[in-house]
């Protein structure tokens, strides 16, 4: 900035005429302070100023700022993934490397550009609709029927749970993820339960179906090369149409009816059989030890008269003798017996017909009653 020819200061300022050199001081020029500013930015552009130093100048200080935004430009290409997240770097628009949580560089926009995504992050999806009353099938839940392996109609609600294995697959494989997933779900839930009787989807089969929807349901998405893994398929509910379910429960109802009375029919057989056959063996068993002593019993007096026909051919006569002992032996041995002398009986004038016995056991029998 130069100064005034006349000896004033940098804004022109003059002596007044009154005060001599140490006078009062005139407001600045203002066009000659526009004129001044606009020559001072003009420095900093390439052939702004006149002269070649003011020229030099202008062109050091725009490589100044140019180098500044340079190296903002370039800075720009640090970013950070967080943990349970990937980065998929592109340059110009192709996926070149995918990076793990950590800080990493890329190289600035437009050259390259990255993309975070949650890899870690278990995400669901719902298919199905609460049951709701209708007048006919094509209602409101009709996205939750299926037809069962028996032609039955019924209604499942299920939720999937997944998660981004292969992030570039899943940005750039399959437009719109999520809605792959419901929908590619949802059609191997329907040929899974097309598979299944309606008593089993209702009841006992709902974890295979679950299990098998999951299988079909990764095959599927494999297929697809969507990069997504399937954690689980919850199969939240599997009930009739509400048109129908009235009926149906009522059926329900009546096949456990017929399911107990089965079981009760079974269990008296259970318990009535076992003991019929054990009787049946028991007489059995009886029948066969009766059997056996008679028979061991005729063989032994087969085998003694045997024994006393070898005997009586020996000895007829003592043979005869000791059988009329035997004999009066078991006739007499169950009787009560009275023995007289014969000569005393004579002397005394006792009848041998008398019963001796008789009357002494009526005369204990008249005493008893007398004492009584």
């Amino acid at each position: 900035m130069a100064w005034n020819d006349q000896g004033g200061g940098p804004w022109g300022q003059r002596p007044g005429k009154n005060g001599g050199g140490n006078g009062g001081q005139t407001p600045p020029d203002l066009e000659e302070i526009l004129k001044k500013s606009q020559d001072n930015i003009k420095r900093f552009f390439p052939g702004g100023g006149k002269g070649g130093g003011k020229s030099q100048g202008g062109r050091g200080g725009f490589l100044a700022i140019l180098g500044v935004v340079a190296a903002l430009w370039m800075a720009s290409g640090f970013y950070i993934v967080d943990e349970g997240s990937q980065g998929a770097v592109l340059r110009f628009g192709e996926w070149v490397k995918t990076t793990d949580p950590g800080i990493h560089y890329h190289l600035p926009v437009p050259v390259e550009r990255v993309i975070i995504t949650r890899v870690a992050e278990i995400r669901s999806i719902e298919s199905g609709v609460a049951v709701r009353a209708a007048v006919a099938l094509k209602s409101d839940n009709s996205d939750s029927l299926m037809l069962t392996g028996d032609e039955n109609i019924v209604s499942v609600q299920f939720t999937v749970h997944w998660f981004i294995k292969d992030l570039p697959k899943f940005l750039f494989k399959v437009d719109n993820p999520g809605e792959a997933v419901r929908l590619a779900a949802e059609s191997a839930v329907r040929e899974i339960v097309a598979q299944t009787p309606i008593a089993e989807v209702l009841t006992s089969a709902r974890g295979k179906i679950s299990d098998d929807a999951q299988k079909l349901l990764q095959k599927m998405l494999d297929e697809y090369q969507a990069g997504i893994q399937i954690q689980r398929i919850q199969l939240k509910r599997s009930d009739p149409p509400a048109q129908v379910i009235d009926p149906f429960r009522d059926v329900q109802r009546a096949r456990a009816d017929k399911e107990s009375m089965i079981n009760e029919g079974r269990a008296y057989s259970n318990s009535i059989v076992p003991k019929a056959r054990g009787e049946a063996a028991r007489l059995i068993q009886n029948a066969e030890a009766y059997k056996k002593a008679v028979v061991d019993k005729a063989l032994g007096e087969a085998a003694r008269f045997k024994s006393v026909y070898a005997a009586y051919r020996l000895a007829p006569a003592v043979t005869k003798k000791r059988m009329k002992i035997d004999a009066m032996e078991r006739v007499l041995s169950g009787t009560q017996k009275i023995l007289l002398d014969g000569k005393a009986g004579a002397s005394q004038g006792v009848l041998p017909y008398l019963p001796l016995s008789a009357l002494k056991s009526k005369g204990n029998t008249v005493k008893e009653g007398d004492s009584k």
